[in-house]
């Protein structure tokens, strides 16, 4: 301890290594990022095998589970989950609240649209095939809340659209990979986003080695 003492920049040593930490703890967070990335594919890719079932039958399943809904499907409502990217373009994907003919409601994620789509065009009695994935619902860690009356969603979470809408929702909701509709791109669940998690983590690797390094020049410890 006497020598942390008669350190020549005491603040700096203990603040820069609170720093560092902190750099050490967002390189962990990238790198797991990049390792749940990498398990999401191998599960996706484990279920390729097409299953007809009803809304109500969905919780039976797994995630990640290729279903077709077998039933008679209504629009009940239609809303634009923000920030999403296709092919370098900015737009939304399209994210629809479906009931069935024996009352169970399920949300779709229908795909990507562009920024100039018409919300208010959609047709609500299009027939489609609902065949797709089945995924589990946003959490919300951080960033802005949904709210309520909007067109708008910052993500598909569970507990705001059952709250919006008053009804129960299963457990997943059903992203689509085929016949999506009119002007709308289905989402390639086996080509994410390629988030660069990977670069990202060791880059703050960096800055915490960089800093320590730093630190420990300034006040004469190496």
């Amino acid at each position: 301890m006497g020598k942390l003492d008669k350190l020549p920049y005491k603040v700096l040593f203990y603040l820069g290594f609170f720093i560092v930490i902190i750099f050490i703890g967002l390189s962990y967070w990238q790198l797991s990022s990049h390792y749940d990335d990498k398990n999401t594919l191998d599960n996706i890719s484990k279920y390729e095998t097409l299953l007809k079932v009803s809304i109500s039958d969905i919780n039976s399943f797994s995630e990640f589970q290729y279903v077709q809904i077998d039933d008679t499907i209504t629009i009940e409502h239609s809303w634009l989950l923000r920030s999403r990217v296709n092919n370098g373009q900015n737009g939304y994907n399209r994210v629809d609240l479906v009931v069935d003919s024996r009352s169970n409601y399920m949300v779709v994620n229908r795909g990507w649209v562009p920024l100039n789509f018409a919300i208010d065009s959609i047709d609500k009695l299009e027939n489609l095939k609902y065949i797709g994935k089945l995924m589990s619902y946003d959490i919300q860690t951080i960033g802005q809340d949904d709210i309520s009356d909007s067109n708008y969603l910052f993500r598909i979470d569970k507990f705001f659209i059952e709250s919006e809408k008053n009804i129960p929702l299963q457990v997943f909701y059903l992203t689509l990979t085929e016949e999506c509709g009119m002007n709308v791109e289905c989402i390639n669940l086996n080509e994410p986003y390629d988030a660069p998690h990977l670069s990202y983590a060791f880059q703050w690797l960096f800055f915490a080695i960089c800093l320590t390094i730093v630190i420990l020049r300034k006040n004469k410890l190496i």
